[in-house]
């Protein structure tokens, strides 16, 4: 089954239009999902998910109780600079913890939980049929990212004072942007060996505030990326091209 995990409903009204025989589930009390299949794949939309508090402990149940075998993060982001724009989509290629410091107590580097990798990889084969496919199915422009990703919006320059040094924020400066659930997610994929993508619409630039107009931007290019997706879901069912996470 393929996984799709959102902050909030709007970050999935586009797969529920396309899915077939969808039914919804309530897991863990509390969240619910829906199920269903996208070119007679399975898949799976769950959303409310609001931290990467919440996402690691969530992903890691459904992962076991439905049998994901891919996952991709979707919503909106926040950007370091000017290299993104609002309404540019960001595809991840590593998400790194922006909330962990363990440097005194192991031997860590910034942004390293201990007993993981520095940063967490996405699977290189989706990350590019996820970038063919915003180009053969819109106009929407896009940039591989960096995502760094904590508990908490990131959206002033004083919420990165303790981890942004000359431009550098864990030794990477270009095409940066902020979430608050991808992280936890590659936690319980990396446990479970399990590959991901995140692919965020980039609602505003660091210490520019939100406003309504970027965020009817973004709901307008929610559709490229579900456009995307769906079209990689379609290759998935007809290709193998699933394989397990890189995470080095």
């Amino acid at each position: 089954m393929i996984m799709i995990l959102g902050s909030v409903h709007d970050d999935v009204l586009y797969f529920e239009s396309v899915m077939t025989d969808r039914r919804e589930e309530v897991v863990m009390n509390n969240y619910k999902v829906q199920i269903g299949k996208i070119f007679n794949q399975e898949v799976l939309l769950v959303y409310d998910v609001y931290t990467s508090y919440i996402s690691a402990m969530l992903t890691n149940y459904l992962i076991e109780k439905y049998f994901v075998l891919l996952i991709f993060v979707v919503g909106k982001c926040v950007a370091f600079n000017d290299d993104f724009k609002p309404g540019e989509i960001a595809i991840s290629k590593r998400v790194i913890a922006g909330d962990v410091d363990q440097i005194r107590e192991a031997n860590v580097r910034l942004g390293q939980l201990p007993g993981f990798p520095p940063n967490f990889k996405s699977e290189e084969e989706i990350m590019k049929l996820v970038a063919s496919s915003i180009e053969k199915r819109s106009f929407s422009k896009y940039k591989i990212a960096s995502f760094i990703s904590s508990n908490t919006i990131i959206d002033t320059s004083n919420k990165i004072a303790n981890i942004e040094t000359g431009g550098y924020m864990f030794g990477h400066k270009n095409n940066l942007v902020f979430d608050c659930t991808s992280v936890g997610v590659c936690i319980s994929a990396y446990i479970n060996k399990v590959p991901f993508v995140t692919v965020k619409v980039v609602e505003r630039v660091l210490n520019t505030p939100a406003t309504t107009d970027s965020y009817i931007k973004v709901l307008q290019e929610f559709s490229s990326v579900g456009k995307a997706i769906v079209t990689c879901i379609g290759e998935i069912s007809h290709n193998d091209v699933i394989k397990g996470g890189e995470n080095v």
